[in-house]
């Protein structure tokens, strides 16, 4: 009776034991790493709560605010923005790298060389630098503004003695060489055509630009040299004989294309007062060529065609013109007023917008001194 007395209390205990935590777990707080847990069985509940890092800083990495594990390396500094007068500096850690170097503006006619932070100078100012005068402005700097002395005057400003008498229509003395040993024929030039137009079968288009074209007849006493051709307000004499561009206010060029052509005939018989008989033998016309301002030189034989030749000058004195070879000694013939016709026609393709073209004639009389004679007739046709 004992023995089974004994037996059950042993087997009441066990199941006493057994069944504790049946009664109530002992839950001990989840980490980062492992979900709640009782301490009296074991068991589990939930899920870990995780690492909660912080950002990595240049002091520490990336780190736990609940376990204090750490991951990675270190962060580098945050700098602020430094200069010559306050170094970079951590904003975390409170670091600082060395002050940078001046930041130099380089010296001009307005400030000597200086930094453009702190301010401090060192050296002097330098010279203007000078931008050429033109016709628009004189000398003048590029860095200040400054100015000095005048604007370029143009060529016909400075010679305003050579006005512009020659217009469509008009007519005035002109003179020249012959061709027979330099002899002097003398007529008259008439402008007898002036013409603006976008092309035509022996003009090309250019958009943007027009041809601008004079007409002009010299009626003379012996076979003869004319001059003629084309330059802008900005060029002269030094430069009349030689243009194939045109001149802007401010100086550029521009090159461009011309066109000439030159005829001539013989009156026969010789033109008497009251009386004009005409018996012209034409000559063939000269093809178009780009040059400007052509020298048309009279052939010995009368009637025959000349062809223009461009006379080039010698700056800044008026141009020299060098004869053709002198033939072999011809007599030069009787004065017969308007026999010898000779017709030019000067065409250029300018900018639709362009005001400094100028048209020209001019004497060109060997007797004198064997130059150009500066009787310049002009003629600013816009």
């Amino acid at each position: 009776m004992k023995k089974s007395i004994s037996v059950i209390g042993i087997i009441l205990i066990s199941m006493f034991t057994l069944a504790g935590c049946h009664v109530k777990h002992n839950w001990q707080p989840a980490t980062c790493t492992e979900a709640e847990r009782c301490s009296i069985c074991g068991e589990t509940r939930g899920e870990p709560l995780g690492h909660n890092f912080t950002e990595a800083t240049c002091i520490a990495p990336a780190t736990c605010t609940v376990c204090g594990v750490t991951v990675g390396e270190k962060s580098a500094h945050n700098w602020t923005q430094g200069n010559c007068t306050t170094p970079a500096t951590c904003t975390v850690c409170g670091a600082e790298k060395e002050l940078q170097p001046h930041t130099w503006i380089e010296a001009t006619c307005v400030a000597p060389r200086h930094c453009s932070v702190c301010g401090i100078t060192e050296g002097e100012k330098t010279a203007h630098r000078w931008i050429d005068a033109t016709y628009n402005a004189p000398r003048t700097c590029a860095i200040c503004g400054a100015t000095e002395g005048e604007a370029k005057t143009s060529y016909f400003n400075e010679n305003n003695g050579f006005s512009y008498i020659l217009t469509a229509g008009s007519k005035q003395n002109y003179s020249t060489i012959t061709g027979y040993n330099n002899k002097l024929s003398t007529g008259t030039v008439t402008i007898t055509e002036y013409n603006k137009f976008s092309s035509d079968i022996n003009h090309p288009y250019k958009e943007g630009y027009e041809w601008r074209e004079v007409k002009a007849t010299f009626s003379m006493d012996r076979p003869c040299r004319v001059m003629w051709g084309y330059t802008d307000i900005y060029g002269g004499l030094s430069e009349y004989a030689t243009t194939n561009y045109i001149t802007y206010s401010d100086g550029t060029r521009e090159s461009v294309e011309a066109r000439q052509t030159f005829s001539s005939t013989v009156v026969t018989p010789p033109v008497t007062p009251g009386a004009v008989s005409l018996t012209v033998a034409p000559t063939p016309t000269v093809a178009p060529t780009p040059t400007a301002a052509p020298t048309p030189t009279a052939s010995p034989t009368s009637g025959a065609s000349a062809s223009p030749t461009v006379a080039v000058p010698s700056p800044p004195t008026a141009p020299q013109i060098t004869p053709s070879p002198t033939p072999t000694p011809v007599p030069t013939p009787e004065s017969e007023p308007d026999k010898y016709i000779s017709y030019v026609v000067q065409s250029v393709r300018v900018p639709v917008k362009y005001e400094g073209l100028v048209f020209y004639v001019c004497n060109a009389d060997y007797e004198n001194d064997r130059k150009v004679d500066d009787t310049f007739l002009y003629m600013k046709m816009d």
